[in-house]
């Protein structure tokens, strides 16, 4: 058996359910080619396999958004894109399944390369290959590649999918060096603390703005001996509605590069008082928490007791109400 025919059998089959086939023909009508209309065709296919995959690892796409969904855009493109929620577009390439005419012992057969057209080299944050076969109606989930490289990919040379999972893990929960933050090198979303301003619901009338943090709980007062100090927006909407949350750090930076670092939990918009049982933890790289602070009542803000961190040590700060949680990863 051959690498390719090897990489055929042990792709994972999604079967092509009739609603799918009909999507798909529906797309494909309004192309003015037939050639054309078998390309959208089989593109429509494969976006759909890697949604439903993907909704079954319980990974959330917006497949509306699609320039698949637009006929205009399929005219003039050779588009295969799935939205990932808040992550950005995988391109879904199909790798069309061709029956054997010869006397082989695999009844099917795919190319060993697949073709990347040009429109389709950026903004796309992979790539996921699907082998279509329409008489079987079935469909195969063969791998993917970070990268387009060339306008061609080698099949037997892509990652499996327990890969992809594990990269679009790391781009929803991306590691932050906070080494990097003695150099003034920020992550997205780490403001600093007075740019962290919204517009307060009773004064918002008069057009005027209020800190986040409430001018006598700012870190500049708590934090005055850090090096650097940051703050995130943390969002717990299922819980707390349009209430936001403050996640504060501090560093101070220590001869031997080990770094003392302070975290506290502020309200946002104005809000007074955190909710109750809100819960912060420090976690170490296992997952294990080795600090837990919760709310009560009428807390202005909670905060960890100081930790020193190593360099070359990974960890973790996780904010919780209920069951819903945020958790951020950090390394020194």
């Amino acid at each position: 058996m051959t690498s390719i025919e090897l990489l055929l059998n042990n792709a994972l089959p999604m079967p092509i359910m009739p609603k799918i086939i009909k999507m798909a023909q529906n797309f494909a009508e309004k192309q003015p080619t037939p050639a054309k209309a078998e390309q959208v065709y089989l593109n429509t296919l494969a976006v759909l396999a890697v949604h439903d995959y993907l909704e079954l690892m319980e990974i959330d796409t917006d497949i509306q958004s699609s320039d698949l969904c637009n006929p205009v855009v399929c005219l003039g493109a050779d588009v295969a894109d799935l939205k990932v929620k808040g992550l950005g577009t995988l391109e879904c390439r199909p790798v069309k399944v061709f029956e054997n005419d010869s006397d082989s012992k695999s009844n099917h057969w795919i190319p060993e390369f697949c073709s990347i057209p040009p429109e389709v080299w950026q903004e796309r944050i992979g790539y996921v290959f699907v082998a279509i076969d329409p008489k079987l109606k079935e469909s195969k989930l063969l791998g993917f590649t970070k990268t387009a490289g060339t306008d061609q990919v080698v099949l037997t040379q892509l990652q499996p999918l327990d890969a992809l999972l594990e990269y679009l893990d790391q781009l929803a929960h991306p590691i932050v060096n906070i080494n990097q933050w003695f150099a003034n090198q920020f992550a997205a979303g780490w403001q600093q603390i007075e740019d962290l301003l919204v517009a307060d619901s009773e004064q918002s009338l008069q057009d005027r703005n209020v800190p986040a943090l409430r001018r006598f709980e700012t870190g500049v007062k708590l934090f005055p001996d850090a090096d650097v100090m940051r703050a995130k927006l943390i969002d717990l909407a299922m819980d707390l509605g349009t209430q936001r949350l403050a996640l504060v750090m501090a560093l101070t930076q220590e001869r031997d590069r080990k770094v003392n670092v302070f975290v506290q939990v502020h309200p946002t918009g104005g809000d007074r008082y955190l909710p109750s049982n809100l819960t912060l933890a420090l976690l170490a790289d296992s997952g294990d928490r080795l600090q837990v602070v919760k709310s009560r009542g009428l807390d202005l803000w909670i905060q960890l007791r100081q930790f020193r961190v190593e360099p070359g040590t990974n960890f973790g700060l996780q904010v919780a109400l209920n069951s819903i949680s945020v958790t951020e990863s950090f390394t020194l």
